[in-house]
């Protein structure tokens, strides 16, 4: 959709000429709130396309399943985007966990209210005399598996950040 930007608006102290300019401004007001659910929606899709990438690039693929979940949408009641990772394990790739995601932590710790090594599957932090301080783990197959944790990998801070850049030039571009 293209819109054009107005510059001014021309009127006379007559009460014709201040109902035209009313008109006027009522129409600039639809344009820019369609321009606006636009350039929302827009950076929605966009953003989805940033996450995904962003997944590829930190290496946070294993099984698919974190770049599957990730959907975006518009709500014009609300006038809000989301992005959204549904994986369970979202938050784990994004703020990193035990010893390693400690000493490599989110670009903003204070963004969640995240803790390393603890957890209900983290039965105890304790020193493995071969691999270190981590803890085991029940895996998906049954056996236990030791871990020290992971680094922080934060695609969808990376996303945010992405978008905050985007936003003016998908801007211009919508309006142009």
């Amino acid at each position: 959709m293209s819109h054009k930007t107005i510059a001014s608006i021309n009127m006379t102290l007559d009460a014709k000429s201040i109902d035209n300019a009313i008109r006027e401004i009522r129409h600039i007001q639809e344009q820019l709130v369609e321009a606006m659910n636009d350039l929302i929606q827009k950076l929605a899709d966009e953003g989805v396309k940033e996450a995904k990438a962003q997944v590829a690039v930190m290496d946070a693929v294993d099984t698919g399943e974190l770049e599957r979940s990730i959907y975006g949408y518009y709500d014009p009641q609300s006038r809000i985007g989301y992005i959204i990772a549904g994986a369970p394990h979202a938050f784990y790739v994004e703020y990193g966990t035990g010893p390693v995601g400690e000493e490599n932590q989110h670009p903003d710790p204070g963004s969640a209210a995240w803790a390393y090594n603890i957890g209900s599957t983290i039965h105890q932090n304790i020193e493995h005399p071969e691999w270190g301080v981590g803890w085991w783990y029940p895996g998906d197959d049954g056996k236990p598996h030791w871990t020290q944790g992971q680094p922080s990998r934060p695609f969808m801070y990376n996303t945010m950040m992405w978008l905050e850049e985007a936003a003016e030039t998908l801007g211009r571009t919508l309006l142009s």
